[in-house]
């Protein structure tokens, strides 16, 4: 063997550990929450970029893919750099009238607040002024940004393979089995910290912080301490809430529904696949124990359905509607194609009935109140009222609006109720009132393209590999519908597992069904 495929193997190999440590890593740090968590995942994107540049300086060229989904991708963080430039009062104003009044309001209070008689105070007209109303927040925002823009593009080419695939999903499948079996125990035993013990401000100091609450979805609530008394001022604090954090990641019992809004259909068509006959005429279960995978199907089958009862009891009669669309997409287009047939209905139909179990237990006494979703909670009027404060955001800053990064900021401008949300519970209405117009139509013609390649990449997997394209399409669309009636990606472990599938979707999508078939 020649040392340029001895040294292309080593690549592919500290790849494969650095993509599958991003993924299941950062569901395992707590949600990716914690304090040490980010600076780890963006040390391991430079690394990822630097061996992708090493392994096509070994091949002597760098694909491309046909696909627009990376340049799109790049505009994103473009916006995000563009909101964070002070832009000429002239500009600043036609762009972001909302932003440039708020800059030159915040100057002016400055000055008199600095009680200086002689000081001149600038005019409003003169003063130049960014876009984004936090320029702190965006940039993290951008920096979050790249890291999973990386990862997205090395998933694209890695992903040559079956092999590799299955290592991609398989990380995001395990982040979801995992937390499953953790969550249950915890509600068995009633417990709410973090892997049963650690609670946000109370363990190690590698653990999470109080702090680290305010980086996830979260409510905040302002409390006096003191009563206001003649002379003497009102002390308060900013509490925010401690929900029940299921498994390993902080965010309460949404961070588990949207990993599990990746995770469940994943599962389940990795599932199928295993039992696929390919061919064969043998019985299933003499194929599953010909092929070794019968303790897969078995903890497959075990994890998935509880997972499933699980989202069912946190997800409530509504919000369990797109994981429903979601499992029907992955086993019912695949039951006949794939040679399945009524193996795959009838482990669709049992995910299903699962799901609606889930919601019947629920709604019992047995299902603890902290372990509900805030859809589910609250109920779906007080989502509507943060649905409609975060529409007049995006009113407010139409064309570019308020920064990447910023809604937490913006919000208590705007909120009616006491607790102050650092979500839209909408992705959808984020985007809006974060980027504006230039935002959703990035994502608006992301979405386009999938959708006009979709048919012909379809139709371009053989019927024995159905099975796995049709989970992308249930992964993709079950996804993307929580994502707007929930929050999704606001969690960074939950970015990584999106950012790893939409990889494999890109490549897919982009002519490549090389990742369906096994290679030596």
């Amino acid at each position: 063997m020649s040392w340029q495929l001895r040294l292309r193997n080593g690549i592919d190999r500290a790849l494969a550990v650095s993509i599958a440590t991003m993924v299941l890593g950062s569901a395992l740090a707590f949600g990716g929450a914690v304090w040490w968590a980010r600076p780890v995942l963006a040390a391991l994107a430079v690394l990822i970029a630097a061996l992708m540049v090493a392994r096509g300086t070994l091949e002597g060229r760098m694909r491309m893919l046909k696909s627009p989904l990376a340049g799109l991708g790049l505009l994103a963080i473009g916006l995000a750099v563009l909101q964070l430039v002070p832009l000429p009062a002239s500009i600043a104003g036609k762009v972001s009238s909302r932003s440039h009044d708020a800059y030159a309001r915040g100057l002016l209070s400055d000055v008199v607040l600095a009680d200086d008689p002689e000081a001149v105070l600038p005019e409003p007209s003169t003063l130049r002024s960014a876009v984004s109303v936090d320029r702190a927040a965006t940039l993290r925002w951008a920096v979050g940004a790249m890291t999973c823009l990386c990862l997205f593009w090395a998933v694209s080419h890695f992903a040559d393979r079956l092999q590799r695939l299955n290592l991609v999903w398989g990380a995001v499948v395990w982040a979801f089995y995992l937390n499953t079996a953790l969550a249950l125990v915890q509600l068995g035993g009633q417990s709410s910290g973090l892997l049963g013990t650690f609670g946000p401000g109370s363990g190690r100091s590698w653990a999470p912080t109080a702090d680290d609450l305010l980086s996830v979805p979260n409510q905040t609530h302002f409390r006096v301490l003191s009563d206001e008394r003649v002379g003497q001022a009102a002390w308060g604090v900013d509490r925010p809430e401690r929900p029940m954090n299921l498994g390993t990641l902080m965010g309460g019992p949404g961070a588990f529904l949207a990993l599990a809004a990746l995770g469940l259909p994943l599962a389940l068509g990795m599932t199928l696949q295993s039992m696929a006959p390919r061919g064969s005429r043998e019985t299933l279960l003499s194929r599953l124990d010909t092929s070794g995978q019968g303790g897969f199907v078995l903890l497959g089958t075990v994890l998935g359905l509880g997972g499933a009862v699980l989202i069912g009891a946190i997800a409530g009669p509504l919000l369990v509607l797109p994981f429903v669309l979601s499992v029907l997409l992955v086993g019912l287009p695949a039951a006949w194609p794939s040679g399945l047939r009524w193996s795959a209905l009838g482990a669709t139909s049992l995910v299903v009935v699962a799901l609606a179990g889930g919601v019947k237990l629920g709604e019992s006494s047995l299902m603890p109140e902290a372990a509900r979703s805030w859809v589910a909670r609250d109920g779906w009027h007080d989502t509507s009222v943060l649905w409609k404060e975060a529409a007049r955001i995006g009113r407010d800053f139409p064309l570019m609006g308020a920064g990447m990064g910023t809604f937490p900021t913006v919000l208590p401008l705007y909120k009616e109720a006491d607790a102050a949300t650092t979500t839209a519970q909408s992705s959808l209405l984020r985007l809006w009132a974060e980027a504006g117009l230039a935002g959703i139509g990035l994502a608006g013609i992301a979405a386009l393209w999938g959708l006009i390649k979709l048919p012909a990449a379809i139709r371009r997997v053989g019927s024995a590999d159905r099975v796995l394209s049709t989970s992308l399409v249930g992964a993709t669309v079950g996804f993307g519908v929580f994502s707007a009636v929930h929050w999704s990606v606001e969690t960074t472990a939950v970015a990584m597992a999106a950012s790893a599938l939409g990889g494999t979707l890109n490549r897919w999508l982009a002519g490549a069904t090389d990742l369906f078939i096994e290679r030596d």
